[in-house]
């Protein structure tokens, strides 16, 4: 009987391992063909792990290129405001939230969901963003999508996990709740702080929709159309005739796009699986 499921448990791992590497391959590969194609000299049709030849010249084109620094530009400004400005409206909201003895919590928490289920589209948030004066300003790419019901939802049940004798023992020594909220809280909820930076981070790096409906001027494009641009309109200016080929440039860009994103998050992964499975199980 032992030596039987001790069978079944290597024939469950061996599955597991497998599926998982089926898996690795079918995201990894893509990526793997567009990274050597950055590097490649030529854009042969055909499936290649290395590149065919050697150069650099497609990423100095990208990098040198106006048309492509000052969105990289815009998008790293929005995504950095608009990180900063989440995080502290989160937490601002999410701290009281997670507070039992907070009068009318149950009433607070429902208006805090209730955006989750009554979403009403793109219209009302178009109109207001037009009426605060807001269009054609990279605020309307910071201000409008500040705050994530989901995000706070997760941040909100991992601060209900510190203890409450906790919180009161700070409070008898003389805290106030701004110091216990910056010396004690926030130290102790490194790991949603992360998931949730994350989160924020990726959904503005990556915001598309948002720039096409409030932004008019290509000075203040980001990153995300112009790659649009390069990859469905294959726009490109006379500059690159000396290029190899468009594809490889076109494929150059969207390894820059990536690039804030692949640094990142090798820092913040030891805390994403912790932060996300504690805020989003209690509640």
């Amino acid at each position: 009987m032992k030596t039987k499921r001790i069978t079944e448990e290597k024939v469950v791992k061996f599955v597991s391992y497998f599926v998982l590497t089926v898996f690795t391959l079918i995201v990894l590969i893509p990526i793997l063909y567009i990274f050597q194609l950055t590097f490649s000299t030529s854009a042969d049709a055909g499936f290649r792990i290395f590149p065919k030849g050697f150069t650099l010249q497609h990423y100095q084109y990208v990098f040198e290129n106006d048309m492509i620094q000052r969105p990289f530009l815009n998008s790293l400004i929005v995504t950095a405001c608009s990180l900063v400005v989440s995080m502290v409206l989160t937490v601002g909201i999410a701290y009281p939230l997670s507070r039992k003895e907070l009068a009318g919590r149950k009433v607070f928490n429902f208006i805090v969901i209730l955006p989750m289920l009554l979403s009403l589209g793109f219209l009302p948030k178009y109109l207001l963003v037009k009426d605060l004066g807001l269009m054609d300003s990279l605020l309307s790419l910071i201000f409008p999508a500040a705050m994530n019901t989901f995000n706070i939802i997760i941040m909100r049940n991992f601060l209900e996990t510190i203890p409450d004798s906790l919180i009161e023992s700070a409070r008898i020594d003389g805290c106030s709740e701004m110091k216990i909220l910056l010396k004690i809280v926030l130290p102790l909820s490194t790991a949603a702080l992360a998931t949730v930076a994350l989160f924020y981070m990726v959904a503005s790096w990556n915001s598309y929709l948002d720039v096409i409906l409030y932004i008019n001027d290509p000075q203040k494009h980001t990153l995300q159309v112009v790659l649009r641009t390069l990859v469905m309109e294959n726009s490109m200016d006379s500059s690159s005739a000396d290029l190899a080929l468009l594809k490889n440039v076109q494929y150059t860009t969207i390894v820059v796009a990536l690039l804030p994103v692949m640094i990142v998050y090798p820092f913040l992964q030891k805390y994403f699986v912790k932060g996300i499975m504690i805020g989003s199980v209690k509640g």
